[in-house]
């Protein structure tokens, strides 16, 4: 009899031990307050660290297209718990510059930027015309960015459009160092919001044409 409440006590207090062993390992490894990252690469090292980003920053992440300039936010809140306890050498590390990251810090803040070569979302539906090889030509962007050329309008001659829209084509060339006036001036007549919009001035111009026919050629 004795023997068997030994065994029962024998059997509770193993249990329990067992119990008690999980919970510690599992609260160690999973409590991102008992143990951030800084603490597991002190660990791992054996050297301090000093954390940039703590659990209070704040992380803002950005993409900036470099075609257009813009900027597109898509994340500002409290640190990912990832990033808690890195300091500004591991994080660069996560966000190479190589790869077009840029980290930046403002007090409590970090931004973390990627350049993106290429237009943002709504520019990238932009269409304005210029002069190509001495012909009509259409580009991806903004009036002012030429470094998307789409195609040209080798079936519309220039010499056939009114002398005023030739004009505006020739000023749009130099269009960085024209006054803001001028800049609105031409892109209310040289930029489009999509192709649809262009389009419809290229049919028009079409009539100009003695074929009547428009045809684009890849630039």
């Amino acid at each position: 009899m004795v023997k068997k409440i030994i065994s029962i006590f024998a059997a509770f207090f193993l249990v329990g031990l067992v119990a008690v062993t999980v919970y510690i390992a599992l609260n160690s490894v999973s409590d991102p307050v008992r143990k951030p990252v800084a603490t597991v690469i002190e660990s791992v090292t054996g050297s301090r660290v000093d954390p940039l980003i703590r659990s209070y920053t704040t992380v803002k992440k950005i993409n900036e297209y470099t075609f257009c300039g813009d900027e597109e936010v898509y994340y500002r809140g409290t640190a990912p718990y990832d990033l808690i306890g890195l300091d500004y050498n591991r994080l660069q590390m996560k966000f190479p510059r190589q790869n077009g990251w840029r980290i930046s810090v403002q007090g409590d803040e970090v931004m973390i930027a990627r350049q993106i070569d290429g237009f943002c979302g709504m520019h990238q539906e932009y269409r304005h015309l210029g002069i190509h090889d001495g012909q009509l030509a259409v580009y991806q962007g903004p009036l002012g960015y030429d470094k998307v050329l789409l195609r040209v309008e080798r079936n519309i001659a220039i010499d056939n459009l009114p002398e005023q829209f030739q004009r505006m084509l020739r000023k749009a060339a130099d269009f960085s160092s024209l006054s803001d006036g001028e800049k609105v001036k031409l892109q209310e007549k040289l930029e489009f919001p999509d192709e649809q919009t262009l389009n419809v001035l290229l049919e028009n111009f079409d009539e100009l044409n003695d074929d009547g026919h428009r045809t684009g050629v890849a630039g």
